[in-house]
């Protein structure tokens, strides 16, 4: 039965441990799974300079053609430990740790659409297939993905949206670090002569708004550190947080609002600041109309579901590619509750999300 065999596809995949970084038994499993079905598997060079122990996995179907599927390898915390629970329409987690549907699920989709393939001798269209590393994290798989350059169009199935919806938006996230400078003095003795850091980023964070800002972009504080001992004035503190927005022109005047800020403060106090951002991943948006928007339509209704653009406020791998000038866009494959005990995801939806690859690659 086909959505058995899927679903035992997806949790061979989820039982393997594949923690950001540490994706090499997950590349292993589908190098060889590729090389069975004799497409030309291959581990790139990436892990050089991402820090993981693999590369990622690329293979180019008919010669490459000039569209990408793509799924990512990690998972944010181990999933071999977590027993994989099948029920009549759904795998879930059994409530001990994470599942590995985000994003084994997307792995699972495209491996058993290509297994199909080959066991009923279906002719393909050419294109390449891509599982990367740190997705999770740094997204320095994708970062570090080489295509050839015949690659125009992307797909991605890595969103926890219903199958038959995909992101044509995504924003980007800007990183800043403020980092505070005071005068360090006896906290008891002579606090006089101490000029404190701490203070100087709680004077500056109080007037400050953080959260959403408008419909486009919001703002987070991510980490505060600082200080040596109970009983020194702090000489230093650092903030970290994050900017997100599907608007580019939208992030600079927030950050340059927070930089005013924190100069502010430590002006007043007769501290010092030194600010920096960049950005983590950029933002993307797609007209309805564009190729690439056009095509994932076709391949939703041919799967028999009706197509769903919809912006997203999360990064993925799409950003990666579209970054790299490649139009993207990132399917829903449905997997509910990620990273949580309680991640599951339907079996229809795993199926569906297969069927939209079939739609895509089949000629």
């Amino acid at each position: 039965m086909a959505s058995r065999r899927l679903a035992e596809l997806f949790m061979e995949l989820a039982r393997l441990d594949g923690q950001s970084g540490k994706e090499a038994p997950v590349a292993k499993y589908a190098a060889a799974f590729l090389k069975k079905l004799g497409l030309p598997a291959q581990i790139d060079n990436a892990a050089a300079v991402s820090g993981s122990n693999t590369g990622n996995v690329v293979c180019q179907v008919g010669g490459g053609g000039d569209f990408l599927l793509l799924a990512h390898m990690d998972t944010a915390r181990n999933t071999s430990a977590t027993n994989q629970v099948l029920l009549e329409d759904r795998i879930t987690s059994d409530g001990k740790g994470q599942l590995g549907a985000d994003n084994r699920a997307g792995m699972a989709a495209i491996l058993y659409a290509l297994e199909r393939a080959v066991n009923t001798s279906s002719p393909l269209k050419p294109f390449t297939i891509a599982f990367t590393t740190q997705e999770e994290t740094t997204m320095a798989g994708g970062l570090n993905l080489q295509l050839a350059p015949g690659i125009k169009r992307g797909f991605v199935f890595d969103s926890s949206l219903d199958p038959g919806a995909y992101a044509t938006a995504s924003p980007g996230a800007a990183v800043w670090n403020a980092e505070v400078t005071g005068r360090a003095s006896h906290a008891g003795i002579a606090p006089e002569k101490g000029i404190c850091a701490i203070s100087i980023a709680a004077r500056a964070l109080a007037a400050l708004r953080f959260g959403r800002h408008d419909e486009d972009t919001t703002s987070n504080i991510g980490t505060i550190s600082g200080g040596e001992a109970t009983n020194v004035v702090p000489p230093s503190a650092k903030v970290k947080g994050e900017v997100r927005s599907l608007d580019s022109a939208k992030v600079e005047p927030v950050l340059a609002a927070m930089k005013a800020e924190f100069e502010k403060a430590a002006a007043a106090a007769g501290g010092s600041l030194k600010f920096d951002w960049s950005w983590d991943f950029k933002p993307y948006r797609h007209a309805p109309d564009a190729p690439v928007c056009l095509a994932a339509a076709e391949a939703v209704k041919g799967a028999g579901l009706a197509p769903a653009p919809v912006p997203s406020h999360g990064g993925s791998d799409a950003n990666s590619l579209n970054a790299k000038g490649i139009a993207t866009v990132n399917f829903g494959i449905g997997a509910r509750n990620p990273h949580a005990d309680d991640e599951y995801i339907l079996l229809e939806h795993l199926a569906k999300a297969s069927e939209i690859v079939w739609q895509l690659i089949k000629k």
